[in-house]
């Protein structure tokens, strides 16, 4: 069943007003799918459409933004920042605050971005308010960009396009393979925690006159493994995000042609529900990720400096791998709940 939240449509209606009165703009909600934007606007100049196109996302709610002196911050996952550059309109980001009345905007580019702890964050400044005064910044950015590629956001889709956008969505059965690479490494590295676990009761029950020396190896050693397993887990983080969004992307377009064409996703061929079963074994995963981070959390480390940077690096990967697949998870689930 498909999730309603009023806040959120609060946010969509008052852009729609904004766009429609203010800037005498057209306005076309994406109903079928707002994964990755909800909205796409047109420029009407002298009473005429333009053909120059800006996509939409929004975000109603201050719970989605931290609140600075200067505007508001906001952090995305690798998987929409991805989708979002490679769009290929222009796109904004619209952050609405019913309990202010406030609309603020700020495009979406390349150098708007800052990694901050491996997040992505874009800021919005509270001088950008969405009205009016922004149209000629708005016209800066609209593009005449008008090929097949956008077309789909539009609800004209040639049908052999078909077989790209089953080429893409391929993708998402790539980017399992990631998950599946990463378990395998956070079981090594479980493995390795057990061991040393085991080693350090061994070391306190015998109180040698070498403890101090023996465990500072094995927290060595321990952090040496940890650093290389955050590494190897990173990279596999990043690919599974860029394989992610390009299939979340031709997901969108599936379910843009299964509505177009009165289609069922059968009809598409390869293996449906092999795809239907990608978010339940996300979720699972994410369940042993979550099961390791608590692990690691609750690791003493003494006065081990070169630990509590290992261990501290480590968590924020694994922060970034749960922040990730729960989110691939989520967007997939909101796909699935709209297909026929």
């Amino acid at each position: 069943m498909n999730r309603y939240n009023p806040t959120e449509r609060i946010g969509v209606n008052e852009t729609e007003k904004i766009v429609i009165q203010n800037l005498g703009w057209i306005f076309r909600e994406q109903p079928i799918v707002d994964v990755g934007l909800d909205a796409i606007i047109e420029q009407i100049e002298n009473g005429e459409p333009t053909g120059k196109f800006i996509a939409v996302q929004i975000k109603s709610g201050s719970g989605n933004f931290y609140k600075t002196e200067k505007g508001l911050s906001h952090y995305v996952t690798n998987i929409h920042y991805n989708y979002w550059i490679n769009l290929c309109i222009p796109i904004i980001l619209i952050a609405h605050i019913p309990e202010e009345g406030k609309t603020y905007w700020q495009e979406i580019k390349e150098s708007n971005f800052k990694k901050n702890k491996k997040r992505w964050k874009i800021e919005i400044p509270f001088k950008q308010e969405f009205n009016e005064k922004s149209q000629n910044r708005l016209i800066k950015i609209t593009s005449e960009k008008n090929d097949e590629k956008f077309d789909v956001y539009r609800g004209r889709v040639a049908s052999n396009d078909f077989e790209d956008i089953i080429s893409d969505l391929e993708s998402i059965s790539d980017a399992t393979v990631c998950i599946n690479n990463i378990t395998a490494i956070m079981n090594l590295q479980s493995e390795e925690i057990s061991k040393k676990t085991e080693q350090f009761s061994l070391l306190n029950e015998k109180k040698s006159i070498n403890y101090s020396s023996e465990v500072s190896i094995l927290y060595k050693a321990l952090s040496k493994t940890m650093n290389l397993t955050a590494k190897r887990t990173e990279t596999e983080i990043e690919l599974f995000s860029q394989l992610y969004s390009v299939g979340i992307s031709a997901f969108e377009k599936l379910l843009i042609n299964l509505q177009i064409f009165n289609l069922k996703f059968e009809n598409f061929g390869g293996d449906s529900n092999l795809l239907r079963q990608v978010p339940s074994q996300i979720d699972f995963a994410v369940k042993k990720f979550i099961v390791l981070r608590n692990t690691l959390k609750s690791m003493p480390t003494y006065n081990f400096i070169i630990f509590k940077e290992a261990k501290n690096q480590y968590l924020d990967v694994l922060n970034l791998l749960i922040f990730e697949t729960q989110e691939a998870s989520e967007m997939t689930k909101k796909i699935f709940e709209k297909i026929p």
